[in-house]
């Protein structure tokens, strides 16, 4: 586009802002607060009107296994930013604006993370809309210990906050990432996966647009980071400033949704709802990922995903 460099865009790699403001002006206090009122609701709920799940030890077991792995691929991805980035005195990445690295590169490993890994669980897994809500909370619990007072404390966490830690999105990076991105897409996630176990049988259906948004919009950033020649602009939360997407990197979205159609082929009632879905499905979620706000573009998706896929189900 013709305003590319206009001073109001964010290229990846720029710096918007910094770590200085005290945490309990920001939103790391609000992170906490929220967190505690959600752990305390569900906590009630599940004592006093499905107290069983609590007898379900392997469940709890396998959410600690699974936090676990998050964690591991976080700090993987921290050591790789740390390999390729320097440090300030603090433990912040300050990465120059033309190296080839970024760290918009190993923050999706987290965005795999947060949406592939809860759906790994066997047949034998509690079904309902309840587990997939501590599961939720437990993937929250990863970004939780990435608040401002506690990387700063330890090494540790710092190393994890390092793998997301996008310079151009500071000192925001937290808020849209929860707020924007897995607070929104998992609440999404947990109740479309209820519609369809519910209404179409087909838990396994709503996996296609978990995989495609993903797998497909964590490959569109580096891709177009790194081959995407044609770029365009997007809205940022504020709409003080823009940012920078590309052909290239949409164009993941839609070779991937046409892959995990062609993938579960088989959950498909009949044809028709194949055809249609194979002929709708990817140019819908490509566009709805270009006209996204920037970090809104996952629960924008998802919504868009999952209500277009179940309506094809439901009429066909």
């Amino acid at each position: 586009m013709s305003d590319i460099n206009n001073e109001n865009i964010l290229m990846p790699g720029d710096a918007a802002g910094n770590y200085d403001e005290k945490w309990t002006k920001t939103f790391d206090l609000q992170f906490l607060i929220l967190w505690i009122i959600l752990f305390a609701a569900l906590l009630i709920y599940t004592i006093f009107f499905d107290a069983s799940l609590f007898h379900e030890k392997a469940f709890f077991i396998r959410m600690c296994i699974k936090l676990a792995i998050m964690m591991i691929l976080s700090i993987g991805g921290g050591l790789i930013c740390r390999h390729y980035c320097n440090t300030d005195e603090k433990g912040y990445i300050t990465s120059p604006k033309n190296s080839w690295f970024k760290v918009n590169y190993t923050r999706k490993i987290q965005h795999f993370a947060a949406y592939l890994v809860p759906l790994l669980s066997p047949p034998t897994a509690p079904l309902g809309i309840l587990p997939h809500l501590w599961e939720s909370l437990f993937v929250l619990l990863m970004f939780l210990v990435l608040i401002k007072p506690v990387r700063e404390f330890s090494k540790f966490f710092m190393l994890q906050f390092n793998s997301l830690d996008r310079v151009e999105d500071r000192p925001n990076t937290l808020k849209w990432i929860i707020l924007g991105n897995i607070l929104p897409g998992l609440l999404i996630i947990t109740i479309f996966k209820q519609v369809f176990e519910t209404y179409l049988a087909l838990p396994a259906l709503a996996s296609i647009v978990v995989f495609t948004v993903a797998i497909g919009d964590g490959f569109a950033e580096p891709v177009g980071i790194y081959l995407g020649k044609k770029k365009y602009v997007v809205p940022s939360w504020n709409l003080k400033q823009r940012y920078v997407r590309s052909y290239a990197g949409s164009l993941c979205i839609y070779l991937f949704a046409v892959l995990f159609i062609l993938l579960y082929k088989d959950l498909f009632a009949n044809p028709y709802e194949f055809w249609i879905a194979l002929t709708i499905f990817p140019p819908v979620m490509t566009f709805s990922e270009a006209f996204a706000p920037h970090s809104m573009d996952t629960p924008i998706m998802m919504l868009v995903g999952f209500t277009l896929l179940f309506t094809i189900c439901a009429i066909f």
